[in-house]
């Protein structure tokens, strides 16, 4: 039984990697084919011919259509049939194909009941677009439950940690701080929440906006929304301030390939640094945080984990374990919906 929410909005990849090429990608367990009309229209369908199951993407591209590398079958961009070489009447045949949305710089998809796919659920990141801010991307993947992502990003105490030679080095110790907030709350199938730390006398990896010298607060706004969406509005101001617009936003999108492994979708904005020469200095700097610490981390876990789920094995609840815990239950929630055990789902 799958372990994955179908009914909901995923993140493909990024427009720019939808072109005129069949871009193959594993999603949900499922081989998806990825590729733009020459009208610009992005399209995705299940990428698997339904005579003997060829992936299409090894075929060829023409016009608008593909055409298996097997024995010619060829197909539309709504999945169709068009040609197969060796009948005289074209068989009625049709591939799957996915609702496919771009929005806020990112490719959507929905893989679940396509009549339940309504555009107006998929989360907000549109401060990927906010003038004033520079935007980058990333990708990342891992050999891991998609959920560990998840509770990697709801529980940021493990930067004074994992990350202390990066962004988790701004404090003087890694336990928690005087006045420290840790806020979390659930709204319906999101889940938002703050982690601020007060009075914070180093210097961060990147121009806050704080003057050099001058004591500050610094907090992360999080929304996740089910099941593996989650937008951070950085903030920092001298102490006691919170009229300040965050100094950088960012998106972190996971999509599961398969039952092991995982598609991380990163963005993030940011108000300092307008250089546009700068962006791949930035885009080095946050995934390579990812491929050396948190991806092997998520790994690791996997490991230990051999194919068991990760509350099964009871580990143990810390305090801001919370939301991490909020989420996954709302995913419990989903999935027993959509496998019809509603009492589950209460």
């Amino acid at each position: 039984m799958s372990d994955f929410v179908f009914n909901a909005w995923y993140a493909a990849g990024f427009p720019g990697e939808i072109g005129e090429g069949l871009l193959a990608r594993r999603l949900l367990g499922l081989p998806v084919l990825l590729y733009r009309t020459e009208a610009g229209a992005a399209v995705a369908m299940l990428d698997r011919c339904p005579h003997r199951f060829a992936y299409l993407t090894k075929g060829r591209r023409l016009g608008d259509e593909v055409e298996c590398v097997y024995h010619g079958l060829r197909f539309n961009a709504a999945g169709r049939c068009t040609r197969s070489p060796y009948q005289e009447q074209t068989p009625d045949i049709r591939i799957r194909t996915f609702p496919l949305v771009e929005r806020d710089g990112i490719a959507w998809i929905w893989m679940g009941e396509a009549a339940l796919a309504d555009p107006a659920d998929i989360p907000d990141h549109s401060h990927m677009y906010a003038p004033g801010y520079r935007t980058i991307t990333g990708y990342q993947s891992y050999k891991g439950d998609w959920q560990l992502c998840n509770d990697n990003l709801m529980d940021l105490t493990h930067l004074f940690w994992l990350h202390t030679s990066t962004i988790g080095g701004y404090k003087e110790e890694a336990g928690p701080a005087p006045g420290e907030e840790y806020l979390v709350r659930q709204e319906g199938e999101r889940i938002v929440g703050r982690n601020l730390t007060p009075n914070v006398t180093r210097a961060g990896v990147a121009d806050n906006g704080v003057p050099p010298g001058v004591a500050y607060d610094q907090w992360n706004d999080i929304i996740w929304s089910c099941p593996s969406s989650i937008r951070f509005d950085i903030h920092a101001a001298p102490a006691g301030r919170r009229d300040v617009k965050p100094y950088m936003m960012q998106s972190h999108l996971m999509t599961p390939a398969g039952p092991a492994e995982t598609h991380y979708f990163w963005t993030a904005v940011r108000s300092f640094d307008q250089d546009p020469a700068n962006d791949a200095k930035w885009a080095k700097f946050f995934g390579g945080i990812f491929d050396a610490e948190d991806g092997p981390m998520m790994e690791d876990i996997e490991a230990q984990m051999e194919g068991r789920d990760l509350m099964d094995m009871r580990p143990v609840i810390l305090p801001r374990d919370k939301g991490a815990i909020m989420a996954r239950r709302t995913v419990a929630r989903r999935l027993a919906a959509e496998r019809g055990d509603l009492a589950a789902a209460e």
